[in-house]
């Protein structure tokens, strides 16, 4: 399709169905994918059986997610969400009395930042952010192969200030995570630095 405008005339891809599947607590995008078939998206459990293998951004590792954590469901999206669904992520807007149509939106920088002390991992982004949803996901140093298992599965929200603390003094010294925070990249802890 092109759109013309007075000045200018730009080329615009069309749009297509994809099937998503993403966090449900934050809303990112794991993966997308086309269907040859109509009907129902495929399920969690059909795509991701019990655990869905991530790969670590920036890193050499994989963390397996528990499909528990998942959903899926078939939306409208721009053909770069295939090669990218990780700058995506799928706002349910509303609330549970008078839910939202879901949409599909690009991540925003800027990321999170995250630390730790004593056993809690500090999640800080926007002010902007409060009371956007959080998930952290705690694991053993990463591995290609079978994948790291996730330990410690911590879902919260940010506060006022666009800070979250999370673990309550479960996270060891040594464990790495991924830190979700809706809209935002995907922030990955690493006490030893990402390699």
């Amino acid at each position: 399709m092109t759109i013309t405008t007075r000045d200018q005339s730009v080329s615009q891809a069309p749009e297509l169905t994809v099937t998503v599947v993403r966090l449900e607590h934050t809303g990112h995008v794991l993966a997308a994918l086309t269907r040859a078939t109509a009907g129902p998206p495929p399920t969690v459990r059909l795509l991701a059986q019990s655990a869905f293998p991530l790969a670590v951004p920036g890193a050499s590792g994989l963390v397996l997610v528990p499909a528990e954590l998942l959903t899926t469901e078939e939306l409208s999206a721009p053909r770069d969400i295939l090669a990218a669904p990780w700058r995506w992520y799928v706002d349910t807007g509303g609330d549970e009395a008078t839910p939202a149509t879901p949409q599909l939106k690009p991540v925003s920088c800027p990321a999170p930042s995250v630390g730790l002390t004593e056993g809690s991992l500090t999640v800080t982004s926007s002010t902007a952010d409060g009371a956007a949803p959080v998930l952290a996901l705690v694991h053993p140093t990463a591995q290609w192969g079978a994948g790291s298992a996730v330990s410690l599965q911590i879902r919260d929200v940010l506060g006022p200030s666009g800070a979250a603390v999370l673990g309550n003094g479960a996270v060891e010294d040594s464990d790495e995570a991924l830190v979700f925070v809706r809209g935002r990249p995907v922030t990955v802890y690493s006490p030893g630095g990402i390699d």
